[in-house]
């Protein structure tokens, strides 16, 4: 089966794609909140709102520590960057050897056509 330069090219942009989504959708939640412009205008109104309320004081339960563990936790493990990163490689790995593969392919049946001649 052969591959147009549209499907490589495609193949190209999917892994744009998942790079951009490895680097966007990963972000703190503090960042998220200037991504929805809808909640833009209550952001001021909230802020407003808690300081005009009168101060209660309630102590919150103090959380236990965590115990100290000998495996490694590192965010990128735990959010799934990681897996994004190694499927955008793994694309950019196939299409270059499918860009390879086809630039031997063509240049295979030039070099057939050259010698029947």
């Amino acid at each position: 089966m052969r591959f147009s330069i549209l499907s490589v090219t495609l193949l190209a942009f999917l892994f744009i794609c998942q790079v951009w989504a490895a680097t966007t959708f990963n972000e703190p939640k503090a960042n998220k909140m200037m991504m929805f412009p809808r909640d833009a205008p209550a952001l001021p109104l909230r802020a407003q709102a808690a300081e005009t309320a009168p101060a209660t004081t309630q102590v919150a339960p103090k959380k236990k520590a965590k115990a100290p563990t000998i495996w490694a936790s590192p965010e990128i493990l735990q959010n799934g960057t990681l897996f994004y990163i190694a499927i955008s490689i793994s694309t950019l790995l196939w299409c270059t050897g499918k860009g390879v593969d086809m630039t031997l392919d063509q240049q295979e049946r030039r070099a057939e056509y050259m010698a029947r001649r």
